[in-house]
Formats: structure tokens, C-alpha cells, sequence
């Protein structure tokens, strides 16, 4: 089965130019956005307005509640359960967007990752208490020196201490089993969008970070933990970019005139990691979203593609 990637980071057009796509071909739009799967969570994912939404549907968004949690296999299962249903459809599936660890997961599948318990989870949330995260990422990287984790990634630093302590062997050991699909696999067309000139990147980060801001994210925040009781500022969806930074301005630990800043630092952080994951592929075709004849490029690389 022939399936399209669209990957790039944040604020990089990709959804604009996954729509003209749409326009353009039988494709079918599956999100890979670690934040846009939560209801209600709309500003600061940069979700499409209701109404394009309608027009340009895409799979796996807004598909579980901002409380909940969202692992990499859940995401796995979801997107599996997508294709059969795109296949059926007779349409091409088109998955669009900037989570690298979810794109690593389809290209590079997991062995079995063993299950928690609440006796380890706990055990780990009290060494986190006592330690604090920076500890616990120390061990981590003592016993896994291949992870790429933020070290604020409390979930995914938490979860490779519970897979550690539950098979003693690193979280990366996981990556290296199962029926992996080939790089060179016909059927997989892997597009990068890598702007070279990082400023361009920059000041569209710049102008969505002001939209978001305007468009009215601390509401959004505040309106969020009134609708769902069961959401704390340690939930997933809640140490987002955006959100974890609004959250630290409603309880006091930043001006609203660091706000700003403060997000805006952030997210060009995840850009560059999100580079990094991109230049670690194998087999991609590289575009520059800010080239005028982006559009023409990628109609063009489809094209040829769906010929081959």
C-alpha cells in the first residue's frame, strides 16, 4: 500500500500544503500531531478552524480528552486501524505532521515494550518526589545513552525508567526487533520539509506565537481545566508547548509580559529537534517550505510516485 509522509517542524505550512494536496489527489489526511489528538486543546495545537476541518477531515484529531494520556503504541494501533479503513476507501493515506517519535515508530516499528504496573509507576513517581526529574533523567542516560528525550519529558523520561526496571534493558533496545519496514520500500514516498534559510522558520514561529497569544490561548487554558476536572498541569496535554507556559503564567511564576517569550523560545526549541529527527532519516526527499514552487514541487513528486 502506497502511503505519502509529509513531515517537517513546527510552523513549517505543512497542514496548508497537505490540504492543496488534497485538492490535488485521492488521498486520505491522517494527523501525526502529539497535541492535536485532544479535544478542546484547538489554539495552542494550531488546530484547523471547524469548518476546514469539515472540508480537509483528518484522522486522529481530537479523538481522546486533554486528561487522558496517548502512548507511542496507541498512536501505532490508531494509525493501523486508519489504513485498513483508507485502503477500503481506495484513497492513498497522507499523514501529515511533526511528531518525529510517532513517524519513528511506523519506519522503525518496536518490539513488545513491557507493561507497567502501578507498583512501578509509583515507585517511580516517589523517586521523582524525592530526586527530582533531572535525577531520574541521569539514570536514564546512564543505563541508555541513545535517547533523544527533552529533559522536561517527564512522561517518556518516566517511561523508559519503568522499561528499565521491568526487562533491565534500555527503552532503544526496543527499536531493534520485529519485522521492520524497508528503508527502501517503493511504497513509502518520506518528504521533508527543511528550510534552508532558518530565519524564514523563525519568523513564522514568530507570527504563531503572536496569533496563538491573540487568538485568545489563556482562555483556552482556563477554560479547559474548569470543562475537565480530572486535568492537572501534569497531564500530556498540559506540558505541551504553550500550554505548560500559559500554566506557569495562571500560577504566578511568570509576568504575562514573559509569555510571550517564553513560548516563543520553546517552540524554536522543538523546531531544531524536530530538524535533527528529519536529518537522521534515510530516504527523503527534501523540500524548502519557502520556496515559491513548493507547491508545484510537491504536486510534481506525487505525481511521479504514484506513477512509479
Amino acid at each position: 500500500m502506497k502511503q505519502v509522509f509529509l513531515m517537517g517542524p513546527t510552523a513549517s505550512g505543512k497542514t496548508k500544503l497537505a490540504m492543496q494536496l488534497c485538492d490535488e489527489f485521492p488521498v486520505s489526511l491522517i494527523s501525526v500531531d502529539a497535541t492535536q489528538i485532544y479535544k478542546d486543546c484547538n489554539i495552542g495545537a494550531a488546530k484547523l478552524p471547524q469548518q476546514e476541518l469539515e472540508r480537509y477531515p483528518h484522522a486522529l484529531v481530537d479523538i481522546i480528552s486533554p486528561a487522558e494520556s496517548f502512548s507511542v503504541d496507541a498512536f501505532i494501533n490508531q494509525y493501523q486501524s486508519n489504513l485498513n479503513s483508507i485502503e477500503n476507501q481506495g484513497t492513498i493515506p497522507l499523514l501529515v505532521g511533526g511528531s518525529m517519535m510517532y513517524f519513528n515508530a511506523i519506519f522503525n516499528p518496536l518490539d513488545k515494550i513491557p507493561k507497567t504496573t502501578p507498583e512501578i509507576r509509583e515507585e517511580v513517581e516517589a523517586l521523582i518526589r524525592k530526586n527530582g526529574l533531572d535525577w531520574l533523567y541521569e539514570q536514564v542516560k546512564k543505563n541508555d545513552p541513545g535517547i533523544k528525550f527533552a529533559t522536561s519529558d517527564k512522561q517518556r523520561i518516566q517511561r523508559a525508567y519503568e522499561v528499565f526496571l521491568i526487562s533491565g534493558k534500555p527503552l532503544t533496545s526496543f527499536y531493534s526487533g520485529g519485522e521492520k519496514y524497508n528503508e527502501n520500500d517503493l511504497n513509502f514516498l518520506k518528504i521533508a520539509l527543511i528550510p534552508e534559510d532558518r530565519k524564514k522558520l523563525h519568523q513564522s514561529i514568530y507570527q504563531r506565537t503572536q496569533d496563538m497569544l491573540d487568538q485568545g490561548l489563556v482562555d483556552e487554558v482556563e477554560s479547559l481545566i474548569k470543562k475537565y476536572p480530572n486535568l492537572s498541569w501534569e497531564s500530556n496535554s498540559m506540558r505541551s508547548i504553550g500550554y505548560r507556559q500559559v500554566g506557569m503564567y495562571l500560577r504566578g511564576e511568570i509576568r504575562f509580559d514573559e509569555l510571550f517569550d517564553k513560548i516563543l523560545f520553546a517552540t524554536r526549541q522543538l523546531a531544531k529537534r524536530q530538524i535533527t529527527w528529519l536529518r537522521s532519516m534515510q530516504n527523503l526527499l527534501v523540500l524548502d517550505p519557502f520556496e515559491k514552487d513548493i507547491s508545484d514541487q510537491l504536486n510534481q513528486s506525487l505525481k511521479n510516485f504514484l506513477k512509479s
